[in-house]
């Protein structure tokens, strides 16, 4: 993800490789932290649980919740 595309609303998933404890690999920007060349932001999974991310850590996903998690099953992500 380019950090000027984070917006909070965004939805993101992450990208391979970066660890998670809780369910779920896609979530919502909640709050964004940083100035746009070293950002940091929560992100809202679909367990509730929110974490704390690099904007580097994170994709831009297309459509809906339901759309991207269909997507990234599909890719076995």
């Amino acid at each position: 993800m380019n950090s000027h595309e984070a917006r909070v609303g965004t939805l993101v998933g992450l990208l391979d490789g970066v660890k998670r404890t809780g369910k779920g690999r896609i979530g919502t920007i909640e709050r964004i932290y940083g100035d746009p060349d070293d950002l940091a932001m929560d992100v809202r999974f679909e367990d509730g649980s929110v974490a704390l991310y690099w904007y580097d850590e994170l994709r831009r996903m297309e459509g809906s919740l339901q759309e991207a998690k269909a997507l990234a099953n599909l890719r076995g992500s």
